[in-house]
């Protein structure tokens, strides 16, 4: 895929962090950019900085956890922009907690998201590209989850392991139709996943707060989403299998498939009992609310990010085919 040059690219989760920094660097390389979220207010956003630098782009509000929904958006896609030369699959949400404490509902929704709507993003556009004929480019945004187990992160591991396997999988069974697929494992990304999350065992009042500081955190040491997005359509043209965006991604992966005793063992002493049980002691202290609250208003983020996401308020989820 030299001379990469995309005609019309869909992206998934684009309403900010990663999608909304690979839908802006599509939309630089002339690409038609579909901008679906589940969130019509931030995928128009997103929109409207891709058309103040001259770029084309359509939002969509879009739940990835619905397959009939994602099965009417593809088929809106094609027939109103046509069949797409990348698919950005990537919308996906943090869920964590002790497994056996993880409600149901919580552990279907981030399979639902996570995994399966980007195995249905595949399997629709997939479709549409083979019956095209004229190849094209699949990614699935996976983590390093996908290869370092971490404690209380199980719901969020499996589902980025998954993606991972069933994306280098995808990738043998498609070369043979000239189609792409390359799965991302980002790193520390400073974009608002955490604000996505539900974490069993703890108040909501203590979720909230965690939210706020890890997002925080985030912006301040993470790289930059738009920096992700060029690096991700810079590995689309080419044609890499597996993406690491930072070095932290890049070494873990590479030590997980050298050492993989060493890795378990690593995340075992970095993620154990042992630290979660002083974790408890702080956070459940009497003054330990008040005290997270003021850290965590005193801590500084990145200017012009997006740095909170809130879910969308009732009617802002609607069909696909909501553009302007």
């Amino acid at each position: 895929m030299t001379n990469f040059y995309p005609g019309l690219a869909v992206v998934t989760g684009a309403g900010s962090g990663i999608g909304r920094g690979t839908a802006k660097a599509l939309a630089e390389l002339g690409a038609e950019v579909i901008v679906a979220d589940i969130n019509l207010a931030t995928a128009k956003e997103t929109v409207a900085l891709i058309r103040s630098a001259g770029g084309l782009a359509f939002p969509y509000a879009l739940d990835v956890s619905d397959t009939e929904a994602l099965e009417t958006f593809g088929r809106y896609v094609k027939d109103n922009h046509g069949v797409p030369d990348v698919v950005v699959n990537n919308a996906g949400i943090l869920v964590g907690g002790p497994f056996l404490e993880v409600p149901l509902d919580d552990l279907r929704r981030i399979i639902d998201i996570n995994m399966m709507a980007m195995i249905h993003g595949c399997r629709i556009f997939g479709a549409q590209m083979v019956a095209r004929g004229a190849g094209g480019h699949l990614v699935n945004i996976s983590s390093m989850a996908a290869f370092a187990p971490a404690r209380l992160a199980t719901p969020y591991s499996i589902g980025k392991a998954g993606v991972k396997h069933f994306s280098e999988t995808l990738r043998a069974e498609f070369a043979g139709h000239k189609i792409g697929v390359t799965v991302v494992c980002p790193g520390l990304i400073a974009t608002n996943l955490a604000a996505t999350a539900a974490v069993s065992s703890v108040t909501a009042e203590q979720v909230e707060i965690g939210k706020q500081g890890v997002t925080k955190g985030m912006t301040m040491l993470g790289m930059h989403p738009d920096k992700a997005g060029h690096k991700i359509v810079a590995a689309i043209g080419r044609n890499e299998a597996v993406m690491t965006l930072r070095p932290e991604s890049w070494l873990g992966y590479r030590i997980a498939r050298a050492l993989p005793r060493t890795t378990r063992t690593a995340m075992r002493i970095i993620t154990g009992p042992e630290l979660e049980r002083v974790a408890r002691l702080l956070i459940d202290r009497p003054g330990a609310l008040d005290s997270a609250r003021r850290a965590v208003e005193r801590m500084p983020s990145r200017e012009g990010l997006q740095t909170y996401w809130a879910p969308p308020a009732e009617g802002q989820t609607t069909t696909p085919g909501v553009h302007g």
